[in-house]
């Protein structure tokens, strides 16, 4: 929760209502006065002004989220200075290795997409609960079960991953996720020995995912450049050798030109 002292009282309990209306896929008015303990009146306001905001747009007695959202997200991320860079990045790396591929950065503990690329060739037939693996933009991963995030972590001082865990915890999602902090600190140091992160399974059954951080010109990590497939395709020498150079020589070239485009470069 945020720090009282710090927030507004009235914007926080918007936020709260946005909130839930999105983890309930819409809610209606009662849902949210049961919801958050106020006052059908201060719901009711709080729900109108959103709506009219572009915030959330009514269907029946529902609220759902608003399409204003798509409009602040598109600029919010063509904003960020790296972008095109990390957009051609992308591109090059689902040209180059036939898979899917994306390009994450830490929002306050987890991962979110903000580049995504799927080459016209990359198929993944996995079972009905499978279909969480896609990259979508703007989806949000918990870090300790995705390559991507791992990577990030990987870069991380060991304060500051025990922080992202007390903060999301490690939730079990398959057999094979990353469940305690000994497993999560083991896989982080055979990350930063090797330079890349492996997400076994960990996310989705029958899906692995390869991931490396992308460093700024300051040395900051600023994100995480990542390969997705299925296990019977990303295995053996593909797994090894082949994604892990191609992987690694498109971040080189990105860090490349993310330092020579830097402000006063």
């Amino acid at each position: 929760m945020p720090d009282g002292t710090l927030t507004v009282e009235t914007t926080q309990t918007s936020l709260d209502i946005l909130s839930t209306i999105r983890d309930r896929d819409g809610a209606r008015l009662h849902d949210i006065v049961e919801e958050h303990g106020i006052a059908k009146s201060t719901a009711h306001k709080h729900l109108v002004t959103l709506e009219q905001a572009g915030f959330l747009r009514k269907s029946g007695d529902r609220y759902h989220i608003g399409f204003k959202f798509l409009n602040y997200g598109e600029y919010a991320r063509e904003q960020w200075y790296w972008f095109s860079a990390v957009k051609g990045a992308v591109e090059e790396l689902a040209k180059r290795t036939e898979e899917e591929c994306d390009f994450v950065v830490d929002d306050h503990g987890r991962v979110i997409t903000i580049v995504e690329s799927y080459h016209k060739w990359a198929k993944y037939e996995g079972d009905e609960g499978s279909k969480r693996y896609r990259a979508y933009m703007g989806t949000y991963y918990p870090m300790h079960a995705t390559g991507s995030g791992l990577a990030i972590l990987s870069t991380y001082a060991p304060e500051r991953v025990d922080a992202v865990v007390d903060k999301w915890g490690m939730p079990e999602l398959t057999d094979q996720t990353i469940t305690s902090r000994e497993e999560l600190f083991a896989e982080l140091d055979r990350t930063e020995e090797r330079g890349y992160a492996v997400g076994d399974q960990y996310y989705t059954e029958g899906l692995r995912s390869i991931g490396k951080p992308v460093f700024g010109p300051d040395g900051a990590v600023i994100g995480a450049l990542s390969v997705s497939g299925p296990t019977y395709r990303i295995d053996g020498s593909v797994l090894d050798r082949e994604i892990p150079r191609a992987l690694s020589e498109v971040v080189e070239s990105l860090e490349a030109e993310l330092a020579a485009t830097a402000p006063g470069a």
